[in-house]
């Protein structure tokens, strides 16, 4: 899937470019975020790219601003960039977070502060609620629509400097010259790709490092602070211990509490679930479907068949599309990260029960997708092969249907 890193002029009262701004663009749509991709995601991507390719470069010379969600400020991959060189303007993150993590996020932005970057408050973040944000900005952004003298007042007489962005027409432009200390717009300066590039290698590097340090963690305190890391991974996580899944008593807050509910036998499966949805959901929802499928299909049918291998059959369902997905070798992309053998040897035939497994976990969700009767026969067949009823096979099926779709919401 092919998308670019487009920018776009900041111009100051004088009318000369004081900074520009970048963004993620999907390929000939220079205008619109491509809402399948995740703000968190977005802001580590733009991070990679932006370091690869050069800040003097994307910025001739000028800063250069970029978008970052609340809940990708704690990430460290901000720290590849040169930051005296940056504006980051700060914008709503997409799954809330509570306010121990807004805590920490005010801090590190005083940091950031402190190594040179240059902090906008975009709009929707103006309000008593972020008074905190308010008073650690140096700029307000407000979009031309937004725009009314009263606001502008009082974002000045606060000491903020003022960025009225969105600017389409000549009147737009005079009713918010007085007031602006920046203006940005197609009128002004239309969006210019700098760079094309292919999502899914970035979506592959990032998820090798998170499989890699999953692979090396072996405590319950490894593993809360590899999703520390990753606040939307966090919520996330914090979202499902407390949803209706689970029966509890109160509330769980803390994410070593919740690692400690989940247990270390299902934390790292659901950990890897996480990562993996967030960003191979991007490059292609249905195959991604598809594969969750298959997983919890191979989970239910190792446990009717070797309950031990459960944990491993899951796996060898969710990476069983990874190729077509991310457009790699599996195999390869498997060993690279570190995957436990046995489940490469499932792809390869050497692992014969649990290349069984995962073989029947692919026919029925196959079935699945080719309708009923398709199911209800290949369910007949293989009940005659693992002696396990047609109709439990179906509703293994069904349900996986189901659970598959509540993941890829969460």
């Amino acid at each position: 899937m092919s998308f670019v890193i487009a920018r776009q002029p900041i111009y100051d009262k004088e009318g000369e470019i004081f900074a520009y701004e970048v963004y993620l663009r999907r390929k000939g749509d220079l205008n619109r975020y491509p809402s399948d991709v995740p703000f968190n995601k977005a802001t580590y991507i733009l991070a990679e790219i932006l370091s690869e390719f050069g800040l003097e470069k994307a910025g001739s010379g000028k800063r250069v601003f970029m978008n970052v969600s609340l809940d990708s400020v704690l990430n460290k991959t901000l720290e590849i960039l040169d930051l005296s060189k940056m504006g980051f303007e700060i914008i709503p993150s997409q799954i809330e977070i509570g306010s121990a993590v807004y805590g920490n996020v005010l801090k590190k932005l005083e940091e950031l502060k402190q190594k040179g970057v240059v902090l906008t408050l975009n709009e929707k973040l103006y309000s008593s609620k972020y008074i905190e944000l308010f008073r650690l900005s140096d700029i307000v952004e407000i979009s031309v629509k937004g725009f009314s003298e009263e606001k502008a007042e009082a974002i000045k007489r606060n000491g903020k400097k003022l960025l009225v962005n969105m600017i389409e027409t000549e009147e737009e432009k005079s009713q918010v010259e007085p007031f602006a200390d920046y203006l940005e717009g197609n009128l002004l300066g239309a969006p210019q790709v700098i760079k094309e590039f292919e999502i899914a290698p970035f979506l592959k590097g990032t998820l090798m490092r998170l499989i890699s340090a999953l692979n090396s963690a072996d405590s319950l305190k490894e593993f809360a602070q590899i999703i520390e890391s990753d606040v939307g991974m966090a919520a996330k996580l914090l979202r499902f211990v407390n949803s209706a899944y689970f029966v509890r008593r109160k509330e769980i807050q803390d994410i070593y509490q919740a690692c400690s509910y989940i247990g270390m036998d299902n934390l790292k499966k659901f950990i890897l679930l996480l990562a993996t949805n967030d960003y191979v959901v991007v490059e292609n929802p249905e195959l991604w479907k598809r594969s969750l499928i298959r997983a919890i299909i191979a989970e239910e049918i190792a446990k009717k068949i070797n309950a031990s291998l459960k944990n491993e059959a899951y796996i060898a369902g969710l990476f069983s599309l990874i190729d077509e997905i991310l457009n790699v070798d599996r195999i390869e992309f498997l060993k690279e990260t570190g995957v436990d053998e046995k489940i490469i040897k499932a792809y390869t035939g050497e692992e014969k029960l649990l290349g069984e497994i995962l073989t029947i976990a692919v026919a029925l969700e196959d079935a699945y997708q080719r309708g009923s009767e398709a199911l209800t026969t290949i369910a007949e067949e293989i009940s005659e092969q693992v002696n396990i009823p047609a109709i439990e096979l179906e509703i293994v099926v069904n349900d996986a249907v189901k659970q598959a779709e509540n993941v890829i919401r969460i």
